[in-house]
């Protein structure tokens, strides 16, 4: 069954109330019940120690005689009752006509009390008495009487109208809470429901949902997330259209002048065929590795077993880049120089990291003048490669959107390879940053982070 927000915000609120309202009203019991108990012990006390003063005096005046009387009033009045035994066997009682107990069963329960003097606590099958003792020995005989004073002290508790006064108060904040639960309610829920709605416009695509939704509180931190969400997923949807819309431009280009060149030689325009076969053979293994780096780089932005890491130097991962790259250097003459190599032991996928640092070291021979350097300094919590050139440097309007997916700027080629060097260096939790040199000297610097665990 479907419960709104409201519904268990009045629920809890009240469940709150009443629980405390029972505890509460459990240690007022417990509290006045131990009060009383030893209120009357006390009086009981005071009560017994005058009669036995008055009781043991040899020479009893008639104002003792009428103390004695009066103190006999006063616990009739107070439903106090009186009984004394004579060597622990009833002899004489005095009995309250308020009290619902018989001097037969009050024997057979005080029985157990009487040879120890001071204040007692009894419980019977009528309610919780509180008993005081005390010893009187005869001087001629030597018998001892027990006097015993006792009270019941269950019919003293809470009042039934101060209980009725409590539970109406209790009533009372109940309804309270209710009424500031629908009042808080009704702005939770309406943030809620802007939410659901934003939710639902972004489930169709409709990233221009512009509902405000104002709120100092979690509900304000959930929607401030919503839209960052909202706002990451437009930039996703258009990163991917723009991805579609380049894959299908680059791989159009060759399609095109595959299907000229195929056209041209079936309508006998071209005379050198040969000549045309290599050109339509370059244009195919252009569209071949335009789908392979397509590919490469969809598996590493989202298989995450694309990565099986294994113990190797940073030495030998830069020798193995280098040699992959060492005759595209040779051509051109440009020399891949080794700076200061930090020889490490790290974790990664060597082949996959390889090829990160192969398509930047490949990038930057494409700009560079006559040297491109690599090097690996250890830094905080990782390792630091480095390649860096002597060409011109990244122009500015280039440097936001060097890694982006089929970005060419100058001399570039399809796009991909800086994008698949991020996409391997992110899958190994590490980054990978561009920027120029300083300090007077030209050419660009690649960062590539990787972390030691």
């Amino acid at each position: 069954m479907k419960r709104s927000i409201t519904f268990k915000l009045i629920l809890s609120y009240a469940a709150v109330i009443f629980m405390m309202a029972g505890i509460s009203i459990t240690f007022i019991s417990l509290f006045s019940s131990g009060y009383i108990i030893n209120e009357g012990n006390k009086q009981l006390q005071e009560y017994a120690e005058e009669l036995v003063e008055t009781l043991t005096s040899r020479n009893i005046s008639p104002l003792a005689t009428q103390r004695v009387k009066e103190i006999f009033n006063e616990l009739n009045v107070k439903d106090y009752s009186f009984a004394a035994y004579l060597n622990d066997n009833y002899d004489v009682g005095f009995h309250s006509s308020s009290m619902s107990i018989s001097l037969s069963d009050f024997q057979t329960a005080v029985r157990s009390k009487i040879g120890t003097e001071g204040a007692h606590a009894l419980k019977h099958v009528t309610g919780d008495y509180a008993l005081y003792v005390r010893h009187i020995y005869s001087l001629d005989t030597g018998d001892r009487t027990a006097l015993v004073l006792y009270m019941q002290v269950d019919r003293y508790g809470i009042d039934r109208s101060l209980f009725s006064l409590y539970l109406m108060a209790v009533l009372i904040a109940a309804l309270f809470t209710v009424c500031i639960a629908l009042i808080f309610s009704s702005t939770l829920t309406l943030n809620l429901k802007k939410l659901k709605a934003k939710a639902n416009m972004l489930a169709k695509r409709n990233y221009n949902c512009n509902i405000k939704i104002d709120s100092d509180d979690e509900v304000g931190e959930l929607a401030d997330a919503f839209d960052a969400m909202t706002k990451s997923l437009e930039e996703y949807d258009l990163s991917q259209k723009i991805f579609l819309q380049n894959a299908s431009h680059e791989l159009r280009t060759p399609l095109m002048s595959i299907r000229g060149y195929t056209e041209g030689m079936r309508d006998g325009v071209f005379e050198n065929t040969e000549e045309i076969c290599t050109e339509i053979l370059d244009q195919t293994s252009r569209l071949e590795k335009i789908i392979e780096d397509i590919m490469y780089l969809t598996k590493m932005e989202t298989s995450a077993n694309s990565i099986v890491v294994e113990d190797a130097s940073t030495l030998q991962i830069v020798d193995e880049a280098i040699d992959r790259v060492q005759g595209i250097a040779v051509s051109g003459n440009i020399t891949i120089s080794k700076g200061d190599i930090a020889e490490m032991n790290v974790r990664c996928d060597v082949d996959n990291f390889c090829v990160a640092l192969t398509n930047i070291i490949s990038n930057c021979l494409r700009f560079a003048k006559s040297e491109v350097v690599v090097e690996v300094r250890p830094v905080a919590k990782g390792v630091c490669f480095t390649v860096s050139d002597d060409g011109p440097g990244i122009h500015n309007d280039d440097l936001p959107h060097l890694f982006d997916r089929f970005y060419k700027g100058k001399k570039g080629k399809h796009g991909l390879g800086l994008s698949i060097a991020k996409a391997v260096v992110v899958s190994h939790g590490g980054a990978v940053n561009a920027r120029n040199k300083t300090g007077g000297e030209s050419g660009a610097v690649f960062d590539i982070f990787l972390p030691i665990k």
